[in-house]
């Protein structure tokens, strides 16, 4: 006779994976803050989540991979936060109003402008063709969403010119944040009037581009 299968125990193992899959899902969006990509591993992250040492690797394939997870995540929070706002909003946005509001809901966001900066590394690795395809496939089909409330704000944005905003936007202020908040050795002593042309602040920078860009 077969033994009898103790579905308790069954439901409190699925319980415990689920628990230690969002633990480690936890860590790594705070070490992708902290810690150079490079120097970051799967058993670093598992370690910080208090898992076994190669436990991470049984719910991630990669650190690229969990990668895009988090940063998915928290692209969706900023894209609901717009359709959110944009429903809200009560007639046209005009050009400087536009600007403007892209501008600060980015920058107020700095989880989303450091993966912003970081996605470039991870993209030119050997991560698996079928997560970043799956990844970007996501991407298009929220920036379309979100872009098409943008035109409906913003004549001047034809069909489509939305959604090709929203990617300019976030190309650029991945290639600003390095500048507005250095890390490692690119952080020289922000005090000293020598290197006072090499910082940027985000949210006017950001403005000012947004505004170039909608000059047509």
């Amino acid at each position: 006779m077969g033994r009898l299968i103790n579905h308790d125990k069954l439901a409190r193992a699925k319980d415990q994976r689920a628990v230690r899959k969002q633990r480690i899902l936890e860590e790594a969006g705070s070490i992708f803050m902290r810690m150079a990509y490079s120097e970051v591993t799967l058993d670093t992250i598992g370690q910080r989540a208090d898992v076994e040492r190669g436990v991470a690797s049984m719910y991630f394939h990669s650190k690229e991979e969990l990668f895009l997870i988090v940063f998915k995540d928290c692209l969706a929070e900023w894209y609901d936060l717009l359709e959110r706002q944009l429903e809200e909003a009560d007639g046209p946005i005009d050009r400087d109003g536009l600007a403007s509001f892209l501008a600060h809901s980015v920058a107020e966001r700095p989880v989303l402008t450091r993966y912003l900066s970081l996605l470039p590394v991870v993209l030119d690795t050997d991560i698996e063709a079928m997560e970043v395809f799956r990844f970007q496939r996501w991407r298009c089909e929220r920036m379309s969403v979100v872009g098409e409330r943008l035109e409906r704000h913003f004549d001047a944005l034809d069909a489509g010119a939305g959604s090709s905003l929203l990617y300019r936007v976030q190309l650029v202020a991945g290639g600003l944040e390095i500048a507005s908040n250095p890390r490692g050795a690119a952080a020289f002593d922000r005090n000293d009037p020598d290197f006072a042309g090499l910082w940027v602040e985000m949210e006017g920078e950001l403005a000012e581009v947004i505004k170039g860009y909608l000059t047509f």
